[in-house]
Formats: structure tokens, sequence, C-alpha cells
């Protein structure tokens, strides 16, 4: 077999070349566009702010579709807690109903800035509600990290 088989159609490219020009496209060219099951949810948001009439105090207990962990009841009077309840709640709701029935507008603008949110979610909610106040991040672990206390 003589090397004219082994030369490619574009004008005598030879193998190793076109193996060569696809690396160095590969290595030196545009990164693929990553996609992953995040990029695909989608996250509801009401349209107005005064919308959201949950309770603004007491005990809310998430239905089996949002939590489905052994407690499922969240006190509103405690940050911590209510920023945990409207987490599961915007990230996972199915219906912009559901959350507004759940969640508190005058909690949330005060819990905002400091709720662990996917930065989707978070966009989607800032783009309609840009008087909610910017994310901060925190600046220590919370006490539960701290293996000496």
């Amino acid at each position: 077999m003589g090397s004219s088989a082994w030369q490619g159609h574009q004008g005598g490219t030879t193998v190793s070349e076109r193996v060569r020009a696809s690396l160095r496209e590969y290595v030196h060219g545009a990164a693929p566009e990553r996609r992953t099951i995040a990029d695909s949810l989608v996250y509801l948001v009401p349209d107005k702010l005064e919308d959201l009439q949950g309770p603004a105090f007491g005990t809310v207990e998430l239905p089996i579709h949002l939590d489905w962990g052994p407690e499922r009841h969240y006190n509103i009077d405690d940050d911590a807690s209510c920023s945990a309840l409207y987490q599961l709640t915007l990230q996972n709701s199915g219906s912009v109903e559901e959350i507004c029935r759940i969640v508190n507008a005058e909690r949330l603008a005060k819990l905002w800035s400091t709720m662990l949110l996917p930065t989707r979610c978070r966009g989607a909610w800032e783009a309609v509600f840009p008087e909610l106040p910017a994310y901060t991040e925190a600046k220590e672990h919370p006490s539960w990290t701290n293996l000496s206390e």
C-alpha cells in the first residue's frame, strides 16, 4: 500500500496532520458549553412582592414535595430556620401560588442578603425585585462548623 492510501480527501492532508490539527483546535479552541441538570431547573417568581402573603411568625410545615426529611417544621421567628424554609421553597416549589402562601415579603426582604441560593434562582428574583438587598457572603463559618465549640 503506497503512501497515497493514507492521504485524506483534503488536498493531500495526511491522517497525522489532521489529528494534529484537531488536537490544536481542541486544546486552543473555545471550551465546549458545559450543561448540568441545574441549568434545566425553572425558578418561579411572583409578579409582585406584595403577593408574598406567608405567615410573618409562628411555625410552617412544608409539604413532602418540598422537604422530604423527618422534620418539616420551620420556625418563622428564627432567622436561620426561616431562611432554610425560604431557600427550600424558592428552589423547589412548582407553583407561584405555593410560594406566595409560604413566603412573607417582609421576612424575605430581611433575610434575602444572607440566603444561600443558586445563582440563577437569585438572579431570577432580583431581576423582578431589584429592591431586594444585595447578597453578602458570610465572613465567618456558622458556629456548627467550629470544632472547638
